[in-house]
């Protein structure tokens, strides 16, 4: 018996669809920002240097016109970028390049962090550096600028995962950490600034993360023990680095991450070292940028009297 011949289609065949990437940039929001996105800040205090930090959540995501007005309200020296998730070079992004000279990626980028920075050749940075020694397991969440008189340094510290099923890789990027800290302590004051990925009391999350507490990644004891190693030395009640913004605000209750599900948490800060306090202007959570659809985190701007960095 004869087979009956298939007919022939010119229908394509359907298109696969493309593996999720988790590290690909977002696709810009399609929900319309606020109409008005224009920005008014604190002036700069006198021979005050700027220093932004901001988690971006994905670079590429950012409506890059809010993001060009931000940024020239802010008008900050130096910028300090985590979760960046941007791995084929630099991005083209004009409003950057407007501003800063010159950008310091670390070793991996898609892992999130960069220094953005306008003079550091007129400042004559002596060094840079862009993993932490010791640290060969997740590159990228880690750049330094070391300068004659201090060092400022920029993380996106590692996540302890889901179940914190990571844990045990945070607390060996935490000693690391931890011991390449106190060499340049040693020499230098230092400014560590970015997204610590760890609370260290209840006054930096809202009611719903409370629930959470003790519970979840970012919010548990055994967290909190390494970040308090890291600033404390051994045996001591005085802080080496000091979180500025709970320094300035000691009883304050603000956040700078916010999801529906898990509340709002303060995860970005600058921590400082204690001869430095003194020469700190003010230090604030630009919660202006909350509605603007830009990141689900907000930047922190700290304006501190260090003229080594050019600022003007």
């Amino acid at each position: 018996m004869a087979l009956k011949r298939k007919s022939a289609s010119n229908t394509a065949p359907a298109a696969k669809k493309p593996k999720f990437d988790f590290f690909a940039p977002r696709p810009a929001q399609s929900a319309a920002a606020p109409s008005d996105s224009s920005f008014s800040f604190n002036t700069k205090g006198d021979k005050c240097t700027r220093l932004t930090t901001w988690n971006v959540n994905g670079i590429m995501s950012v409506d890059e016109k809010i993001l060009r007005k931000y940024m020239e309200a802010e008008d900050p020296s130096v910028l300090i970028l985590t979760e960046t998730k941007y791995s084929k070079g630099k991005p083209d992004l004009m409003c950057f390049k407007r501003l800063f000279k010159h950008q310091f990626w670390g070793v991996d980028p898609k892992q999130g962090c960069v220094i953005w920075d306008r003079y550091t050749f007129e400042i004559q940075a002596t060094g840079a550096q862009n993993r932490v020694p010791g640290w060969e397991e997740t590159s990228g969440r880690y750049v330094e600028l070391e300068f004659e008189d201090l060092s400022i340094v920029g993380t996106y510290v590692p996540n302890s995962g889901e179940n914190c099923k990571t844990m045990d890789l945070k607390k060996r990027w935490n000693e690391a950490l931890r011991t390449h800290l106190r060499t340049l302590l040693e020499t230098k004051p230092v400014i560590w600034a970015g997204d610590f990925n760890c609370i260290m009391s209840k006054k930096d999350i809202d009611s719903t993360a409370e629930a959470f507490w003790n519970k979840m990644s970012g919010l548990t004891e055994e967290e909190r023990i390494g970040m308090c190693d890291i600033l404390y030395p051994p045996n001591s009640e005085e802080p080496v680095l000091v979180d500025v913004w709970r320094h300035l605000h000691p009883e304050d209750e603000e956040h700078t991450h916010f999801s529906s599900k898990f509340g709002g948490w303060r995860l970005d800060s600058f921590m400082l070292s204690k001869d430095l306090l003194e020469k700190v202007d003010s230090c604030v959570i630009r919660h202006e940028l909350r509605d603007k659809k830009l990141s689900d985190h907000w930047p922190v701007t700290l304006d501190v009297a260090v003229g080594l960095l050019g600022s003007r």
